[in-house]
Parts: C-alpha cells; structure tokens; sequence
C-alpha cells in the first residue's frame, strides 16, 4: 500500500492523496473507453449483413470482477483517507497554539498568545514554522481557508479547532472564509504575510509599541471625535481603556496596507470614504453611519490614518 510520509506538510499530504485519486480515476476513464470502443467494433453489423447480431445478456463472472475492483478501490482510498486524516490532524492533547484566529461577521481578529500583539485582518507568520492554528467564532459559523497553506477549518461558535498551517517562502497568501456566513461574506477575505523569521521578530515589536496618543491639533480632535462618539464601544486601541472586540481592533490600523477584511487599500481616501458612508463602501457591514460633518471626517481620518 501507498504510504503517505508524516514528515510532509499538512498541504502536501493532501497533495499526495490527490494525486493518487486522479491516477486511479485516469486509470478507470483509460479502461472504460478503451472497452467501449472495442467491444464497439468488434460487434458492430458488418457490411452486408442483414440479421440482427447475437444479444448476449450479462456476464456474471465479468460483472462480480467488476464489483470487487469497485470495492477494493474504495477501501484502499478510505484506508488512505483514514491515514491522511491521522496525520495532518497531530494536534497534541493540551494545544498552545502559536496564533488564535477568532472569526466575525466579517471580520478577522489575529492574537498571538506567546507576544501578546493583537491585531485584524492583515495576518503574519513566520516562514519555515509549522505554525499551530487555534478557531473559534465570535457569532456564527465561519470557514479558514488559505488554499497555498494548508487545508479548511470550520470555525464553530462554542467550539474550538485547531490546524496546522506552514509557508516554506516569504509573500503574501490569499484565501477566504469558506462558509456561508453572511451578507458580507463574499468579502470576508484573507492575506497571510509570511516573512522571513527576522522581519517577523520586527513586526512583533512594532506591533508591540504604545499607541500614538500626541499629535498636531487635527489629530487631536480627531481623537476626541474618536471617544465622543462612541467608536470606543466597538473597537480596541491597546494602551488606552478602550478594549472592545466588536470591531477591529485598530491600535497600529495604519500599518495595514488593506482593510476590510482585506477588501480596500489602506489609504486616507478609502478611510476617509468608509467613514463617511460604510454603507455605500459595502453593503450591509455591521459599521453605523454617524453622519459626520466634513470637518468631522477630517480630523477622524487624520486621526485613525497615523495609528502605526
């Protein structure tokens, strides 16, 4: 039998399997088309004859051949199946998972127990590391997904799963939720940035800097426009009292280059156009429209664009 090495990745295990069931599905296809062709030909009428061919009807040795290779094609991939399953899902028995990953509508919130950052949307991990996957749902089911990286995992709301997802190169991965979870839930994307494990190390420590609490006179009536009207209920600033996870939370937001779930450039155009409209800027999402005033939406958009 087959055997599948437990040394290889999670995506590379699941590889393998796949390519064992297009050989056995090439195989059948070859031997279906090459049997109907022949017995096609060989008991076609021959030119010039007029009576009816022979009709043969079953073959009962043939037919229980048959039903054995089915069978034992189907064992030998639900023992291979078996096996795979066996050795991608190793979680050991008390996981301390090296990234939670929390599920929103439609949002995702990013925490990383062993340096504390916390952080939405924009993932990073370091390359070469097979990194533990923890998944939970804050509200309704929802499905990680990053196709390069490893393989789906449902997020239930009570229950938590785990996965194992590796980059062997640095870039930048793209996936999505995978399960119906909403109105928004076509732009419930995702980008996971594998860097090199230096440049990991220091967007941990930036991410781990106070948040920019001074700054020109715009920024701080953006701040307070910030804490008046009541933005603070839903998103999270660390280093300030404000710790909801309604919201993304934002306290280095200007540090990300996409938003909404990775669905805008992170620009003061696109920020500015979100706060003044959510709705317009997509349909649906769960964020208010407070109707600022262009002033407003000034001193907001300074204030939340230089959060880095």
């Amino acid at each position: 039998m087959m055997h599948i090495p437990l040394r290889l990745t999670d995506i590379e295990i699941v590889r393998h399997l796949f390519v064992y069931f297009i050989i056995a599905g090439a195989i059948v296809l070859f031997l279906v088309v090459f049997f109907v062709s022949f017995y096609s030909h060989k008991y076609a009428a021959k030119s010039g004859e007029v009576d009816e061919p022979q009709q043969l009807h079953g073959n009962r040795k043939f037919e229980v051949l048959l039903t054995l290779i089915a069978v034992g094609i189907t064992v030998f991939f639900l023992i291979m199946t078996f096996r795979a399953m066996s050795a991608i899902q190793n979680v050991p028995d008390n996981p301390k998972p090296d990234l939670i990953i929390t599920g929103h509508q439609w949002w995702w919130e990013a925490e990383y127990p062993k340096s504390g950052v916390v952080t939405a949307n924009e993932i990073h991990i370091p390359t070469g590391k097979k990194i533990l996957l923890q998944l939970n749902s804050a509200d309704v089911i929802h499905d990680w997904w990053v196709p390069a990286l490893g393989r789906k995992m449902d997020m239930i709301p009570g229950l938590t799963n785990h996965t194992y997802m590796i980059a062997e190169e640095p870039g930048e991965y793209l996936g999505s939720c995978s399960e119906f979870c909403g109105a928004e839930h076509a732009l419930m994307r995702i980008r996971v940035i594998a860097q090199t494990p230096t440049d990991f190390e220091k967007w941990q420590k930036q991410q781990l800097q106070p948040v920019i609490k001074d700054g020109n006179a715009l920024f701080q009536k953006g701040k307070n426009i910030f804490e008046r009207k009541t933005c603070t209920n839903c998103h999270a600033i660390n280093g300030t009292d404000y710790n909801a996870n309604i919201g993304p939370n934002l306290t280095h937001f200007a540090s990300r280059s996409r938003f909404l779930s990775d669905y805008k450039e992170n620009n003061k155009h696109n920020l500015r156009a979100w706060l003044k409209d959510p709705q317009k800027v997509k349909p649906l999402a769960k964020m208010p429209d407070f109707i600022f005033s262009e002033e407003e939406l000034d001193a907001l958009t300074t204030y939340i664009h230089h959060l880095k």
